[in-house]
């Protein structure tokens, strides 16, 4: 489970005051991976991030979870933190949006429980049939998370029984525990490309999709996103693993969020990168005033950072 300490529960109460129900757009659209970025890596806290995230949604601007985790997981996450819009899923592999948001809803799209899903990836079914004609050569160098016990699920991610059981229910991708050497695992994404699978690096595990991906997602949202409800939305992407550089290089801005786990994705010739300072949820915190501050900057006023006595004087008016 995500833990709130006082700070963020004090954060929360800000959320609350300004993020019920549609979100009306500012400029700027936040898209976050979130173990290692917004949440801490080791006991997925929010920690410092916590007070700039709520201040974030407070001044309407959207902050969208681009992450490898579940539909189940986030939903929970996005519940206890009332962040009200959209979420990206299993690496890009699917899209929540919340029919309140008032985003048209593409043909074909499934609809539960206030959200339509607009899928870009194949079944976990599919990728799972194709994983097994290699278990032969490549056995014993991954075991998948969805074969796992949940005490196993546990002892790798630190994850409780209840939060594991929603890490392991994947509609879209599969997820691997690298058992083989770092020379195998070159081997073994290109046997998975050869298949027409996608394999990206988090942070604790391979990921193997058919379709979709941070990047691909981002876009994809991002210019409906432009498209239907503000023309001039700028997309901030925020991540500390390879597996978010897709989704850094197809941002207007970029955060590179440094790891105590790992170096930092290296995302190509990006015009406007930052790279944190600090480490995790603080690193968040850091990078994502410093970009907005930036923005501010060049729209030449300070519209999205003003002063928190304007938020509360208009909310008490």
């Amino acid at each position: 489970m995500w833990r709130l300490h006082r700070d963020e529960a004090f954060a929360l109460e800000w959320c609350m005051l300004g993020c019920r129900g549609a979100i009306p757009l500012s400029a700027p659209v936040i898209y976050t991976d979130l173990d290692g970025t917004l949440l801490d890596h080791d006991n997925y806290g929010l920690g410092p991030a916590g007070a700039v995230l709520l201040e974030m949604l407070a001044h309407n601007i959207p902050v969208i979870p681009v992450t490898s985790k579940t539909h189940a997981e986030v939903q929970l996450l996005c519940h206890t933190l009332e962040m009200t819009g959209p979420f990206v899923v299993e690496n890009g592999a699917a899209i929540w949006v919340p029919q309140t948001w008032g985003l048209s809803r593409p043909p074909g799209s499934a609809s539960a429980s206030g959200y339509w899903c607009h899928v870009l990836g194949k079944s976990r079914g599919y990728i799972r049939g194709l994983l097994a004609g290699l278990a032969g050569e490549w056995s014993g160098r991954f075991h998948a998370l969805s074969d796992m016990s949940v005490r196993q699920v546990c002892a790798v991610t630190g994850l409780d029984e209840f939060s594991a059981r929603r890490a392991q229910a994947r509609h879209y991708s599969e997820a691997l525990l690298w058992l083989g050497s770092a020379a195998d695992r070159i081997g073994f994404v290109q046997a998975t490309a050869e298949l027409g699978l996608q394999v990206v690096e988090g942070g604790r595990f391979l990921h193997v999709l058919a379709g979709g991906g941070k990047g691909t997602a981002m876009r994809w949202l991002h210019q409906k996103i432009c498209r239907d409800l503000y023309s001039d939305a700028i997309s901030i992407a925020a991540g500390d693993a390879n597996n978010d550089l897709e989704l850094l290089e197809a941002a207007d801005h970029a955060l590179v969020v440094r790891s105590p786990v790992h170096e930092p994705p290296k995302p190509h010739n990006h015009p406007k990168l930052y790279i944190s300072r600090l480490e995790g949820p603080a690193g968040w915190a850091e990078g994502i005033q410093h970009i907005i501050k930036v923005i501010d900057q060049e729209r030449g006023h300070g519209r999205f950072l003003s002063e928190r006595q304007h938020h509360y004087a208009a909310q008490s008016g």
